[in-house]
């Protein structure tokens, strides 16, 4: 079913709608007070109608008594415009450009280190997100959620490799969705990475008490995380014990603390008074 992503918040009698994406997909399903109908031109009554429900967010700055509404709306192949009304008001009403959305793209040479994608549009007050693949578009991860930035940045570093690595923007205008893909690119495979969350680099931790050592090995390329054959050196008492998540009692001094698994290590640096 054709939809449309939809997001807003309403203060003080005012809506502020984001620009929504055009996708394929389910629609929200439930009851609700705010009523988002798409419109075909020069016509009042609507193609298709979703309620959807208004919410309290948490909170809000400024005091305000803002409400938020987001799901998925109906948005058929005819439609132009949204309206959208609350109680028989309507709040806003919206129209799409007459002119089909153009993009143009500047796609990074290599994506070994850091890299920027650079993206113009047609129109105005676009909003844009980016997704990466690499397995030549079996499946994807978003890089950057939906903003106007036209400038994303890449780490290159941090990306799982493959010979099939393709980045796929989406751009939307509100009504219109280009997607544009790039040319494959070979990115380096990384295997697994090693990461500890506990201590944190550079605590200074009292010498009575043990510290907790807390870590997790991710395999960037199969998806998958371990939490096994982790093993615990310092610098200044030598090894420590072996485990995802242990207790250690450590000496005074500056310790290089360094976990270890399938000969990958990373450390943390701490102080013990």
């Amino acid at each position: 079913m054709r939809v449309l992503t939809f997001a807003a918040v309403l203060q003080d009698d005012k809506l502020e709608i984001q620009p929504g994406f055009v996708v394929d997909g389910e629609l929200s399903r439930g009851r609700g007070e705010l009523r988002v109908e798409a419109l075909a031109a020069g016509r009042r009554r609507p193609l298709a109608t979703t309620m959807l429900p208004l919410q309290t967010p948490c909170g809000y700055p400024n005091g305000g008594t803002a409400q938020v509404a987001f799901g998925l709306v109906a948005f058929p192949e005819r439609a132009t415009s949204l309206r959208v009304s609350l109680d028989g008001n309507v709040l806003l009403e919206q129209t799409a450009p007459e002119d089909d959305l153009e993009v143009n793209v500047e796609w990074p040479a290599s994506v070994f280190d850091a890299a920027t994608v650079n993206w113009r549009a047609s129109a105005e007050g676009c909003f844009a997100s980016l997704g990466y693949s690499n397995d030549g578009g079996r499946t994807w991860t978003p890089l950057a959620l939906p903003g106007p930035s036209n400038t994303m940045q890449i780490n290159g570093r941090a990306l799982p490799g493959g010979r099939e690595c393709l980045f796929e923007l989406i751009v939307t205008d509100g009504s219109h969705t280009q997607r544009i893909r790039s040319d494959a690119y070979e990115v380096e495979r990384k295997g697994w990475v090693l990461s500890i969350f506990s201590p944190a680099a550079g605590a200074k931790l009292p010498g009575e008490q043990p510290v907790l050592l807390v870590a997790q090995g991710y395999h960037l390329e199969e998806r998958r995380a371990s939490f096994e054959n982790i093993e615990w050196t310092s610098s200044v008492g030598g090894g420590l014990g072996t485990g995802a998540r242990l207790l250690a009692t450590l000496g005074r001094g500056e310790h290089t603390i360094t976990a270890r698994m399938n000969d990958v290590a990373t450390t943390v640096v701490i102080s013990v008074a």
